[in-house]
């Protein structure tokens, strides 16, 4: 997959959902926020991440003036990202916060996933219908990826570690992929990821976009389909921030 070619599509989506909106609409998948909070958080999270890379140093997150219109403000943050990523190898050593990975296609890959879901909670707070929104397969199986190998661990750090009781199988209905996750040997450890063939003692089926969305809590868990108790508490608690 190409993440930063999908970065620039959704990139495009949320500015063109942005053109769309007053500023005021509240953001179902992010409670307290109105869309102006949204697409501030989203345009702010672009600079951040185009900072490190640029200078290979850790950064604070800056305190933005958003300018009006809000569509051209965030259109000047992804634009100013995306010349970041594409000035720099993708090898090319960038600290990020899991201290793994450190490289620049790693921020590749996690904007185009911040991107992503924002998009979702844009169209969301527009009242679009589902169909405006879906996330297609690759990209929502990669997601998937992602929170098992970023937010697992990065949860456990700030004390909200993933209700993982048992070995979960995720199974993704359209694309075929599996994953297993297990409890690890310690509560001050990050949950497990063990290879698809490992033996498992539950189950959440669904297309590789509900596991995604029910991850991030985008969607309700009861898209899915479960075969036992303890893969229904992982989504009923924290995977993502």
């Amino acid at each position: 997959m190409d993440h930063l070619l999908e970065l620039g599509s959704a990139m495009a989506r949320f500015a063109e959902l942005t053109g769309e909106a007053t500023g005021d609409e509240r953001v179902p998948g992010c409670p307290g926020w109105d869309f102006r909070d949204l697409a501030t958080h989203l345009g702010t999270i672009h600079r951040w991440a185009g900072a490190i890379v640029l200078s290979g140093q850790r950064v604070k997150l800056p305190h933005p003036v958003v300018t009006e219109p809000l569509v051209d403000w965030y259109a000047g943050t992804a634009s100013a990202l995306l010349a970041a990523l594409q000035a720099v190898s993708p090898e090319e050593p960038v600290p990020n916060f899991t201290h793994l990975n450190e490289d620049a296609a790693f921020f590749a890959r996690r904007q185009m996933h911040e991107a992503t879901v924002h998009t979702v909670d844009a169209a969301q707070a527009l009242g679009l219908d589902e169909a405006e929104w879906e996330v297609p397969p690759e990209i929502a199986a990669d997601g998937v990826d992602e929170v098992l190998q970023v937010f697992f661990p990065r949860m456990t750090s700030l004390g909200r570690r993933p209700d993982v009781r048992c070995r979960i199988r995720l199974i993704a209905t359209d694309t075929g992929q599996e994953w297993v996750v297990a409890p690890g040997s310690s509560d001050s450890l990050p949950p497990l990821q063990l290879h698809s063939s490992y033996h498992s003692d539950a189950t959440a089926k669904g297309t590789a976009a509900d596991l995604y969305l029910s991850l991030w809590h985008r969607v309700s868990r009861f898209r899915l389909d479960f075969e036992g108790s303890d893969a229904t508490a992982l989504f009923d608690g924290p995977t993502t921030p």
